[in-house]
């Protein structure tokens, strides 16, 4: 499993971020109906941080988050380190930035953050 950038890193970022925990679902298969239940820690435009996330097997592993009735595709792109602060967190990225599943408002919330 990757680590976690360093904190330095995840604070330095250019997008902007907003701390929010909202509920997604999350898919394995594009097409499936099997889905796990999380909660977001933070999220931004291209991307966001998930707690209790089970189903993260791997970096550069494809799933499909929902918010209400939109699903978009993302790649894991770290998966916390086991004993570290971000144990249990998974961060992903999203690969159809035209296709964002937060609604106008908290789209309208990130970019003010």
């Amino acid at each position: 499993m990757a680590s976690v950038p360093s904190m330095q890193t995840v604070d330095n970022r250019r997008e902007k971020r907003l701390h929010v925990a909202v509920p997604v679902k999350i898919f394995l298969d594009q097409q499936g109906t099997e889905s796990e239940n999380c909660c977001t820690f933070e999220i931004s435009m291209v991307g966001a941080r998930l707690m209790r996330f089970q189903g993260a097997k791997q970096v550069g592993q494809i799933v499909w988050l929902q918010r209400h009735n939109k699903r978009a595709k993302y790649k894991v792109v770290w998966i916390g380190e086991p004993g570290s602060r971000q144990e249990n967190q998974v961060g992903v990225e999203i690969m159809e930035p035209n296709n964002l599943i937060w609604e106008n408002e908290l789209r309208m919330r990130i970019l003010q953050s």
